[in-house]
């Protein structure tokens, strides 16, 4: 899976985003809004596991490179799939919700 750009400039504020996209496409926020987009469909075929080892592997990024090491929601449609938080020691721990 390519690794999606993550937005130069953050969007503050609501996103507009339309029902087809909330239903393909896992969304990342943080405390800020929104943060990043996966899609589920080609050519990403993004899983929850693949977005899930993007944002560990660019969790403390900072300056448009990553994540910042801020707490972070994953959402899939209407649903929370899995929280990101930092761990004592500053790294990322990952709690899924998956049915």
């Amino acid at each position: 899976m390519d690794e999606p750009a993550i937005p130069p400039v953050r969007v503050f504020g609501p996103t507009p985003e339309s029902a087809e996209f909330r239903r393909n496409h896992y969304r990342v926020y943080d405390e800020d809004g929104f943060a990043s987009s996966f899609a589920t469909g080609p050519p990403g075929n993004a899983t929850l596991a693949s977005v899930s080892s993007h944002i560990c592997a660019h969790f403390r990024g900072t300056g448009g490179t990553g994540y910042e090491s801020k707490d972070l929601v994953v959402l899939l449609g209407p649903r929370i799939v899995a929280v990101v938080r930092s761990d004592a020691a500053g790294h990322p721990k990952v709690t899924t919700f998956e049915d």
